[in-house]
């Protein structure tokens, strides 16, 4: 069952400071539901280049970075006639995000922190935490849906193609999508600004965020969360022959160009990294091209598929990226082999494969090869 079809469910809603999850506790108001806006204080930016310093006060960051978010987050609160709390979530937040993403760089992946967070955080510790305290649903600002598809519970894009952030939460199964609320499912991004300003939300106006939220309160360059970078060799993949000098492995992913400081008179692209040996590979265009992909920890949206071996399915390798045809085959538990039926460019360890039956999610999960 959707939680969309009750009136006076206790919601919880997840508020950043941001125009889409303001938007989103204003319609869940609306339709009658019982919220409570909860922002996160995630990091202080000075922890993200040291160990985290305990005792901060309520007052501290939330989620996207700085003290003027969880003030913004509260304004729109209050406005709104709803009660609203800070959880500190430092401690967590820096185990299973900021730790786990400098150790994927370190081990040459290109990680995504934001799946990381739906998954351990937002829609994992807070979907617990929310339980336990009798609330029936947690709500996001997020552009997805979660409707009724046959017998069970289905996550599905949203209507607003440009903002669709359903790859960013493949991570989503069958006990917890009829506790999950998306209310801005069915609405673009221009509808949820115009609706902000006509309540007179403070946060109609806020820019966009382009950025991570921890990568953006250090200017947008993650490099500076990694320590010093050790100097190694660019080497040509098929000869074997050293091209030139890296500054750090984990400064290079895969299908990068620009920035390599080698010039033999043709473009050349980083086709893999070895950190172990600290080597950046590179290679032509045609090197990046790939007809299939490993993965681990893969999850699926619904039972029915956890129990098949093979899935055909749309596979998108990156979140703007254009789904491939491809065919999962899931003989190892939480491991899978997608192959393609058109090649794809330079698929990225770390980076997340999403699976997709029209405008259905069905799961995905980490390339690791």
């Amino acid at each position: 069952m959707s939680f969309y079809n009750l009136t006076m469910s206790k919601v919880l809603v997840m508020m950043s400071g941001g125009v889409d999850s303001s938007v989103a506790a204003y319609l869940l108001k609306q339709q009658g539901h019982d919220v409570t806006g909860v922002t996160m204080r995630l990091f202080d930016p000075k922890d993200l280049l040291e160990p985290a310093s305990p005792g901060l006060g309520p007052a501290g960051p939330s989620c996207c970075g700085g003290k003027k978010d969880a003030c913004l987050a509260q304004d729109c609160a209050m406005l709104l006639g709803i009660k609203h709390e800070i959880l500190d979530e430092k401690q967590r937040f820096r185990e299973d995000i900021i730790d786990a993403f400098k150790g994927a760089y370190m081990a040459g992946e290109t990680p995504n922190p934001c799946v990381d967070c739906n998954r351990f955080l937002k829609f994992g510790t807070i979907l617990v935490w929310a339980q336990e305290r009798g609330v029936d649903a947690v709500a996001t600002g997020h552009y997805a849906k979660v409707a009724a598809s046959g017998p069970d519970t289905g996550l599905f894009k949203a209507k607003d193609a440009k903002k669709d952030q359903s790859y960013f939460l493949y991570m989503l199964d069958e006990r917890q999508l009829p506790r999950v609320m998306f209310p801005l499912g069915d609405m673009t991004k221009e509808e949820v600004r115009a609706l902000a300003a006509q309540v007179g939300l403070p946060t109609a106006a806020k820019p966009e965020s382009q950025d991570i939220c921890f990568v953006g309160a250090l200017g947008g360059d993650y490099r500076t969360m990694l320590g010093p970078a050790l100097e190694g060799p660019i080497v040509e993949r098929t000869t074997g022959k050293v091209l030139g000098r890296h500054t750090g492995h984990f400064n290079y992913t895969i299908g990068q160009r620009e920035g390599l400081g080698i010039a033999v008179g043709e473009p050349l692209y980083v086709t893999s990294v070895d950190a172990a040996k600290n080597t950046v590979f590179v290679g032509k265009d045609g090197d990046l091209v790939r007809t299939e992909v490993s993965l681990r920890d893969v999850t699926w949206t619904s039972r029915r598929h956890c129990e098949m071996t093979v899935v055909e399915a749309g596979v998108k390798i990156r979140y703007r990226s254009p789904e491939v045809a491809a065919t999962i085959h899931t003989a190892q538990a939480r491991r899978a082999r997608v192959v393609f039926t058109a090649a794809v460019r330079a698929p990225a360890p770390g980076q997340s494969a999403v699976f997709y039956d029209g405008d259905r999610v069905l799961g995905g999960g980490i390339i690791c090869g």
